[in-house]
């Protein structure tokens, strides 16, 4: 839970509300811009182990909350919001922001990582980009994320459980039916449980129905990685439980991007095997 020391804390202001963030600078040359998404349930956080490795060689990184997650305050009108609040676009409409500002302010193209969720809300913010106005991207890379919807049964029923309490306990009673602060070193469960009670319950149900009713969007991606000549990688660990590996790989080929399998992973490679994903990432973003 201890920042590195070429860390701080940032809030980086968008027109509907500051999007906190993590931010890692070189102290030579930037070599790079990185922007990376966490996904359900998490936070810039997840992608501390990777922060200082990352700036080390030379890459400028911002970790961001999403739209409602831990430190990112949630929508004001969640309603109002692009007509149907976090569920047509939020989180999609807050990276294209954050990606065009970075390059406004002089960063250059990003390259743009989701995890899990965040794979879908980047995949969303590539599609909802104007055809003839692409994001000024330099590469864009999807970590542990499916081509649509949960499809492992655990995950799934989880997120039936999830969805069917939905309005009727607040996030500390589903804290306490279902723990969320499982680890052995009290700081970092003392900053889980924080994290889920400082999240607006709207955007966690948000994100939980899109996980469940996601549609296959590949072909749609593929187009759009072509006609933009973007360059896509995959990884996943080789031990992913939320959707799988051969899944994931399978995807890579669709979309005719580079495909990395992190040994001795799951569902988090950025928290597992930091030093094989920061290796992966630094050979396709600067190789």
């Amino acid at each position: 839970m201890v920042l590195p020391r070429c860390v701080r804390r940032v809030d980086l202001p968008l027109s509907i509300g500051p999007i906190a963030a993590l931010e890692a600078r070189p102290e030579r040359s930037v070599e790079a811009t990185a922007l990376l998404v966490p996904g359900f349930t998490g936070s810039k956080e997840d992608f501390l182990p990777l922060l200082e490795p990352l700036a080390d060689a030379g890459v400028r990184v911002l970790a961001v909350d999403q739209r409602g997650q831990c430190d990112s305050p949630g929508l004001a009108d969640p309603v109002g919001y692009l007509g149907t609040g976090y569920g047509d676009g939020a989180f999609a409409s807050d990276i294209r922001a954050l990606v065009r500002q970075l390059v406004a302010d002089g960063s250059g193209p990003v390259h743009l990582l989701g995890h899990s969720f965040g794979g879908y809300a980047v995949r969303e913010a590539l599609l909802g980009a104007a055809a003839d106005s692409p994001l000024p991207l330099g590469s864009v890379t999807i970590l542990d994320s499916g081509p649509a919807a949960v499809v492992t049964k655990g995950s799934w029923e989880r997120l039936e459980l999830l969805l069917s309490i939905e309005g009727q306990l607040t996030l500390q009673q589903i804290h306490d039916v279902s723990p969320v602060d499982g680890h052995d070193d009290p700081q970092v469960r003392e900053f889980l449980l924080r994290r889920w009670l400082a999240n607006d319950p709207a955007s966690i149900f948000a994100m939980a129905r899109q996980l469940h009713d996601e549609p296959d969007r590949t072909d749609d991606l593929k187009a759009l990685l072509t006609a933009w000549d973007l360059r896509c990688l995959v990884v996943t660990g080789s031990d992913e439980d939320v959707w799988s590996a051969d899944l994931l790989q399978d995807m890579a080929a669709r979309l005719g991007a580079a495909f990395t399998l992190i040994p001795d992973a799951g569902h988090s490679p950025n928290t597992q095997q930091p030093g094989l994903l920061t290796k992966a990432l630094l050979e396709f973003w600067l190789g």
